[in-house]
């Protein structure tokens, strides 16, 4: 039986896709015997101690505090946490055995090195989304000219911590072919030691309701019976697209007054508020919200909007799929590879010669009308789009993949060792 450590910290992600993955992934492989889970929170300000909870015979959460800052938050104050969170889980880590470590954030860099350090378990490094993306809002070119290998700033040294991880990693899981290809191309990663992993969901839980339900669902939640409710939901930042779609949807409005976007999650609201001020009326922010309560608005969707400037396989993405709710999304990397035409209706992007990623606004806005205006198409797209997710991006399919990666894995890292034990003889 492998001992399955996966780690997380208390990173913003954790709340959105991240934290989403690992309970996807958490869930689906309980269903394996062969496999035994402890789920690592390291800086957690809600602990004051280090503790363990049983779940389950095969489950565990681990929960390690935040230190008490009393100096600079520098390299060796990280490192030295790093040591401490490893030391704590000493007592719990089998020295020998089948061990795997998965982790999931740059974050999780000194406790690699101290990992490595005490065993000689592999550690297998998930490629949620990248360090240069983030930094440069999608802008590739930027990273001409950076010296990675030997950092002079702070945005240097953010991308050789990113590259550094992935190096010491035994083995590395993307959910996008695209970032695989980038690893190669710009960290110079062996192709072998990269495996493509799509996310993905479990759907079995999933209610939709009849014509009549959602109408009372939509009454009861305050919107108008005829409203054409549009759904963004996720982190609320511009690398999501988020001012480009008020701005077009501010467009759309003026010709269907029938329109109402609901935006759910957190992030620069106010920034939202300044260009819509004329439209308060038309657009709903719902701030952070509870699972039953998101999932109560998408029951009322009509349609769900996810114009990113760059993704990866979000599981706003995937969860709106699974409630069969017909998507407009970016045709970006990432999105691409989830999505086809007759899955979803495409916006594209727009780069500029600096590299730079914008949307046309009429482009945007006449997408949003011409779904809110056919329900032929709304339903094609809802019914396409679902019977993909439910061959492609299920979580027993990933978990699959999961399970046996991990136990290839765990048998070629004992054959290496075995042969190094050999050659010092």
């Amino acid at each position: 039986m492998i001992s399955l450590f996966i780690f997380k910290s208390n990173a913003r992600g954790m709340q959105y896709g991240i934290g989403t993955y690992i309970r996807e992934l958490t869930n689906a492989l309980l269903a394996y015997t062969n496999i035994k889970l402890y789920v690592v929170t390291y800086n957690c300000s809600e602990f004051k101690e280090f503790s363990i909870e049983t779940i389950s015979a095969r489950f565990f959460k681990i929960n390690i505090p935040s230190p008490k800052v009393t100096t600079s938050q520098n390299n060796k104050f990280y490192e030295r946490y790093g040591s401490v969170a490893v030391k704590l889980l000493s007592e719990i880590i089998p020295k020998y055995g089948e061990v795997v470590f998965q982790m999931n954030y740059i974050d999780d860099l000194p406790i690699i090195k101290k990992l490595k350090e005490a065993y000689t378990h592999p550690i297998v490094s998930m490629v949620h989304f990248a360090q240069w993306q983030q930094i440069f809002n999608g802008n590739r070119q930027k990273l001409n000219g950076l010296n990675i290998d030997n950092p002079s700033d702070n945005i240097e040294f953010t991308l050789c911590r990113e590259k550094e991880m992935y190096q010491l990693s035994d083995h590395i899981i993307s959910v996008t072919s695209y970032m695989k290809d980038f690893l190669i191309e710009e960290y110079g990663i062996v192709p072998d030691k990269i495996d493509i992993v799509p996310n993905g969901i479990d759907c079995s839980s999933f209610k939709t309701n009849s014509p009549e339900e959602k109408i009372a669902l939509k009454l009861k939640l305050g919107f108008g019976r005829d409203e054409k409710i549009i759904v963004f939901s996720g982190r609320i930042d511009p690398c999501k697209g988020i001012l480009f779609l008020i701005d077009a949807f501010i467009v759309a409005c003026r010709q269907n007054s029938e329109l109402r976007l609901v935006v759910i999650g957190q992030g620069v609201i106010n920034d939202c508020l300044k260009i819509s001020d004329s439209f308060y009326g038309k657009i709903t922010y719902t701030g952070f919200l509870a699972t039953d309560q998101l999932m109560a608005l998408y029951q009322v969707a009509d349609m769900g909007i996810v114009p990113s400037i760059y993704d990866h396989c979000p599981y706003t993405v995937l969860e709106m799929m699974a409630r069969k709710i017909p998507l407009i999304v970016s045709k970006i990397n990432g999105l691409n590879e989830i999505l086809d035409d007759n899955q979803c209706l495409f916006v594209n992007p727009v780069w500029s010669e600096e590299g730079d990623i914008s949307f046309n606004l009429k482009e945007l806005s006449d997408a949003i009308l011409k779904m809110a205006g056919d329900s032929n198409l709304r339903n094609n797209f809802a019914i396409n789009s679902y019977d993909s997710l439910i061959r492609r991006f299920n979580a027993r399919r990933m978990s699959d993949q999961m399970n046996n990666l991990f136990h290839n894995l765990k048998r070629s890292n004992e054959m290496t060792l075995e042969y190094e034990k050999n050659e010092r003889r």
